[in-house]
């Protein structure tokens, strides 16, 4: 696994040896960032982050602000491994998702990545609760990768579905909030 591209590109990072996470593929990484503006003031949330790859390569594209969380506390000593490399500080966190959201309440995110295990099956909650703490910000983006034949709903609280490709195995599913101007 390797950054792609901004600042550090190239750079080769540490993946977890464990068959408890899967590392995004370059390809994927690559239709994402192109498909979202990353700029100075950028705060992004890689919840389910395994070794960090996405979030160091928001943080190698200029994102100003990234917190990554894993529940697997040797997936954390991977994602400070990796910082430690690009001689970045970031804010790492070892807990469940929801305590994580919680921890975060006074956070409103521009990107919120998410790519919980395969067998995840959880998204009504994990929705709710990011629409309950308010986690994204009024224009923010919530992004999940998934297996290629998964498919989530359209709809999950005020988060509607937007777009979603399949690269691959993958697939990446984009969502923001319905906004009522009334």
């Amino acid at each position: 696994m390797r950054i792609i591209a901004g600042k550090y590109k190239r750079t080769p990072l540490k993946t977890i040896e464990a068959n408890t996470t899967r590392p995004t593929k370059d390809m994927v990484k690559e239709a994402l960032f192109s498909s979202i503006q990353i700029y100075h003031d950028t705060k992004f949330l890689d919840l389910f982050a395994g070794s960090g790859g996405i979030g160091i390569e928001a943080i190698s594209r200029g994102a100003y602000k990234v917190f990554f969380n894993d529940y697997n506390i040797d997936a954390c000593k991977i994602i400070k491994e990796n910082l430690n490399k690009i001689k970045e500080d970031a804010t790492i966190y070892n807990l469940e998702y929801q305590d994580c959201l919680f921890k975060l309440i006074d956070y409103r995110f521009d990107y919120i990545f998410l790519d919980p295990p395969y067998d995840f099956n959880d998204y009504d909650n994990l929705f709710d609760l990011i629409n309950k703490y308010n986690n994204l910000n009024d224009e923010g983006i919530i992004i999940v990768e998934t297996k290629k034949d998964f498919d989530l709903k359209d709809k999950y609280f005020n988060f509607i579905k937007y777009k979603e490709r399949k690269y691959g195995i993958t697939k990446l599913h984009y969502f923001k909030k319905e906004l009522n101007y009334d």
